[in-house]
C-alpha cells in the first residue's frame, strides 16, 4: 500500500480508531504506527476529531439479548446462547468495548478514589478482553493486570509511549502479568502529548535497545478523568 498518501491514511486512522479494523490489518495498522511517525500524526489528529464526537453522544440502553451477549463474553455469566450472527459483530463489539470501559472504573476505583485528576487507559484484546488497567497520576504509572493476561515466562510485556509529535516510542517499563506495579513517569516523556500507549512482547528484561524488537500486541489511548 502507499502509505504516503493522506487520503489513505485518513482512511485507515478512521477505520482504526472506530474499531472497523480488525485481526492482522488491526496489527499491522499498530506495526506501522511504531514505525511512521506520520502515521501516529494522522492517528492523533483524527482522535482530536472523533473523540469530542463519541462524548456528545446519548447514552442508548442496549437490547437485552445484546447485553446477555456482552455478559457472556466478559465471562461475567456462562454461555447459555449461540454466538451472535456475523451481522451483528460490529454492534456487540462496540457495546462490549464500553461495557469492558465500564468494568475498567469499577476495577480502577481504589486506585483513583484519592487522585484529583488522572488519566487512564485500558489495554484489551481485539476480543474486547481487558489486560490491563493503567492510571496515570503526576509522575508515577499504577498498573493492574486482570486475569486475562496470557502467562509468559520467557518473554516480558513492554510498554511504550507514542508522542504525538511523531517521536520514536519510549519506554515505560514492564507489565506486570499478575498483580499490581507502579513505575515512574520517565523524563524523557516529559512535557510531551500522548498519541496512544503500546504493548511489546521482548525478552526477559525488556527491549536491549531502547526501541520495540518484538511484535506490537495492544494499542490503546489515554482517557483524562
Amino acid at each position: 500500500m502507499k502509505y504516503q498518501q493522506q487520503e489513505l491514511l485518513d482512511a485507515l486512522a478512521v477505520d482504526f480508531i472506530l474499531g472497523a479494523m480488525r485481526g492482522g490489518a488491526r496489527r499491522r495498522f499498530q506495526q506501522l504506527m511504531m514505525a511512521r511517525p506520520a502515521v501516529r500524526e494522522t492517528v492523533w489528529r483524527w482522535e482530536q476529531h472523533l473523540n469530542p464526537l463519541a462524548e456528545g453522544l446519548p447514552p442508548t440502553p442496549p437490547n437485552p439479548a445484546v447485553w446477555q451477549r456482552i455478559q457472556q463474553r466478559l465471562g461475567w455469566v456462562a454461555p447459555t446462547v449461540s454466538a451472535p450472527p456475523v451481522s451483528y459483530r460490529s454492534v456487540w463489539l462496540g457495546l462490549a468495548f464500553a461495557a469492558s470501559v465500564a468494568l475498567a472504573a469499577v476495577m480502577l476505583k481504589p486506585m483513583l478514589s484519592s487522585m484529583p485528576q488522572q488519566d487512564i487507559a485500558m489495554i484489551q484484546s481485539s476480543d474486547a478482553k481487558a489486560w490491563w488497567l493503567i492510571s496515570k497520576a503526576q509522575q508515577k504509572l499504577t498498573i493492574k493486570a486482570t486475569p486475562a493476561v496470557a502467562a509468559e515466562t520467557a518473554n516480558d510485556y513492554e510498554l511504550w509511549m507514542l508522542p504525538a509529535n511523531g517521536q520514536a516510542p519510549i519506554s515505560l517499563g514492564l507489565l506486570p502479568q499478575q498483580g499490581q506495579r507502579e513505575l515512574s513517569w520517565p523524563q524523557a516523556a516529559e512535557g510531551l502529548a500522548i498519541a496512544a500507549l503500546a504493548v511489546s512482547l521482548e525478552p526477559r528484561g525488556g527491549s536491549a535497545t531502547g526501541a520495540p524488537t518484538g511484535p506490537v500486541l495492544f494499542t490503546a489511548q489515554i482517557v483524562t478523568l
